[in-house]
């Protein structure tokens, strides 16, 4: 049974009631402000994102410097070829000399005499024998170097060999300066030589 047309109208009319506006319109304020702070955030979010992806993006589109590739070595030239030099060839001719051989004859001196001695035989005695050799028992043989002038003296006394005591060669020196000589002969003059001469000393 259908209801008279008054009766719904009243019904609509308590729907639209002033709780109900005021519910209504606290709800929607409610929805829009929730959708205001997301929308916000939202945004501020996007703001702090933006220069990070900006600078991803730049990083990525950064070109990498290659280095340059090195350069060639350096490649010496061959030396060049040896060609040796021209072999050069001079023909000399020598001139002819007359030769001259000449002979020299050599004259060998004539012999020279040998000196002699003079006067007492030339023996050194007891008389040149030092004491002290004789305590000590000291001998042996002294061999003197001198020169023998065209005058037939006796220069330049000096010891050649020793006889192992100064005494004794001392003495040998001593008993020979008196000695006189018949000179060398060279060409008929008397010259001046070289000459030598033993002294033995020996205990009895």
């Amino acid at each position: 049974m259908e209801q008279p047309l008054h009766t719904l109208r009243a019904q609509q009319v308590s729907i639209l009631s002033p709780t109900r506006i005021i519910a209504l319109s606290a709800s929607t304020v409610i929805v829009l402000g929730f959708a205001w702070a997301l929308s916000s955030g939202l945004a501020q979010t996007l703001i702090e994102k933006l220069p990070d992806e900006i600078k991803i993006d730049v990083l990525k589109e950064k070109i990498e410097k290659k280095e340059p590739p090195p350069p060639p070595p350096e490649l010496k030239a061959p030396p060049p070829p040896f060609v040796p030099p021209p072999d050069i060839v001079i023909e000399t001719t020598s001139a002819q000399t007359n030769a001259i051989q000449t002979q020299s004859q050599i004259r060998t001196p004539p012999p020279i005499s040998s000196p002699a001695s003079i006067g007492r035989p030339h023996y050194c005695g007891d008389d040149y024998y030092p004491a002290i050799s004789k305590r000590l028992g000291e001998q042996g043989t002294t061999t003197i170097g001198f020169t023998i002038t065209a005058e037939g003296n006796v220069e330049n006394l000096h010891i050649v060999n020793s006889s192992g005591s100064e005494r004794l060669d001392n003495a040998a020196l001593q008993c020979a300066k008196p000695w006189r000589y018949k000179a060398a002969i060279e060409s008929g003059h008397p010259v001046a030589v070289p000459w030598s001469a033993k002294v033995q000393w020996v205990l009895h």
